[in-house]
């Protein structure tokens, strides 16, 4: 056996292969968080916080159409 032969032994024996990290065994284990509890809160907060929600999204849906309207605009306006 020659010298760099015993070498390139040596170095297999001093420096393993690194160890991998674990691959998720589903795509879920990575893609989601796990489930936090829920804080328990009093029916009448529930009735409000929904309320608020409620209002947000009916915001969000005023803005979305007031952008629709202006995007048809802008394209009706270009030939």
């Amino acid at each position: 056996m020659s010298k760099s032969e015993q070498k390139g032994e040596e170095k297999k024996a001093a420096y393993p292969p690194p160890i991998t990290p674990r691959r998720p065994e589903r795509p879920e284990e990575w893609r989601w968080p796990s489930p936090t509890p829920l804080p328990a809160v009093p029916p009448e907060d529930v009735g409000r916080i929904l309320k608020q929600i409620l209002d947000r999204l009916d915001a969000i849906e005023k803005r979305l159409e007031r952008i629709e309207k202006a995007l048809m605009e802008k394209q009706s306006q270009t030939p």
